[in-house]
């Protein structure tokens, strides 16, 4: 009998020694900032491992200062790490064109994804012609408004520029300060520039002067500086706000001391349930109507690096990911946009009907930070935070271009 139960035992161990074996272990590392959005993922993984038991999910989360810090030595130790969460833009073209990613042509063939994702968002992963990422998320930015502020003045969303000014009028002239900008933060400040640019000369052009290719003395920047500075010598800005981050803007809102805030739809989840039903979004109105409204999209994608230790479980994470139903229940929690065809769309309020943003297809800026050079991005972003206080457009962009000159030393300036 013990000869039995000590043949069971031993059994059972290399059952269990070859189960353990069997497994495989995916190393993920995501960029977490709430613990709504690490619930996110911890849900996605265990969707994925009941379709694939015989892989395990690990994940690596980290909060967006350390994350950006880490990613580099991630991709660049001998072994690395299977699956990244990173952004597209800029910061994924750097790691690309240095070899550091695994190109993913074959899979998107084989998912047959070309129909399935915005060709606008596609672009954006896309260098050197191939395609380096798979797209689960984006946000868009817009301007978030009480309902019941609008409505007892008459107001409408705008559509246009002209229409955004008379808004404006209409809030101040009944003692509410337009426009709240949270700028303790700094990097909210840049998407007036972004929208600025992008609706008074074109997204081409604004993706020349994130790339460093055109001065920020050249007098089309400039006019976009002239037009940011008619709605500060109007006083439609809440003066000194770099006190306060975008969380603690949005209170201004509810209290009817501002009228309008623009941010991305990730600050949605942040708005108090209680104010939900009395907060709307329109897009960026429309300043020059042979420009295309474009829009400010940051989107999220997952990259799998060059030296990651299990490629083919990498690749099957993606497809996974890359389904409709998987984007559809990742973005709902995530509060953000799915931004497979297919997916229904989650965000907690709807654009206005008669401005309903269109598809991708024809291109979306990144933002600020996202599109330009690290140096550009920090040092800029606390010059246009100075020019709300001071908007003297000449100093602005003189000190603009000055950083750009050594953030682009090595590249050839378009004059």
């Amino acid at each position: 009998m013990r000869i039995l139960i000590f043949i069971s035992i031993f059994a059972s161990s290399i059952f269990l020694s070859l189960k353990t074996c069997a497994e495989e272990t995916l190393n993920v590392a995501v960029l977490v900032a709430s613990k709504g959005q690490r619930s996110a993922y911890e849900h996605l993984a265990i969707q994925f491992e009941k379709q694939h038991p015989d892989i395990h999910i690990n994940y690596l989360s980290q909060n967006d200062k350390h994350y950006k810090h880490s990613i580099h030595q991630w991709l660049t130790q001998i072994k690395g790490l299977d699956v990244l969460y990173w952004q597209a833009g800029l910061r994924l073209n750097q790691i690309a064109a240095q070899g550091l990613l695994e190109p993913l042509d074959e899979l998107w063939q084989a998912q047959h994804w070309q129909k399935y994702f915005p060709k606008g968002i596609q672009a954006i992963i896309r260098q050197d012609d191939h395609i380096y990422g798979l797209p689960y998320s984006y946000y868009q930015w817009g301007f978030y408004y009480k309902k019941s502020l609008f409505s007892q003045l008459n107001i409408t969303a705008p559509q246009t520029w002209a229409e955004f000014i008379s808004v404006c009028e209409k809030l101040k002239s009944s003692g509410v300060t337009p426009i709240v900008v949270g700028g303790k933060g700094l990097w909210p400040i840049a998407s007036w520039f972004d929208y600025l640019n992008l609706r008074i000369n074109g997204l081409a052009f604004h993706q020349q002067v994130m790339k460093g290719h055109i001065p920020y003395t050249d007098v089309r920047v400039r006019n976009v500086f002239y037009k940011w500075k008619q709605l500060i010598d109007l006083g439609y800005f809440i003066p000194t706000m770099n006190n306060k981050n975008w969380q603690e803007a949005l209170p201004y809102i509810y209290r009817d001391i501002a009228g309008m805030t623009l941010l991305g739809n990730f600050a949605e989840q942040h708005i108090a349930k209680k104010r939900s039903d009395d907060i709307a979004f329109f897009r960026f109105p429309q300043i020059d109507p042979n420009i295309p409204l474009h829009e400010e999209t940051p989107i999220e994608i997952f990259v799998i690096p060059k030296n990651a230790q299990h490629k083919a479980a990498a690749k099957l994470f993606l497809t996974f990911v890359g389904r409709a139903d998987i984007q559809e229940s990742l973005n709902e929690e995530l509060g953000y946009i799915a931004p497979h065809k297919q997916a229904k769309k989650n965000p907690y309020y709807d654009p206005h009907p008669n401005i309903e943003m269109k598809e991708n297809d024809s291109g979306v800026a990144q933002y600020y930070d996202r599109d330009t050079a690290e140096l550009m991005s920090i040092e800029g972003v606390k010059i246009m935070s100075a020019f709300l206080t001071n908007a003297n457009v000449e100093l602005t962009t003189q000190n603009l271009e000055k950083v750009r000159l050594q953030a682009f030393a090595d590249d050839r300036v378009q004059h």
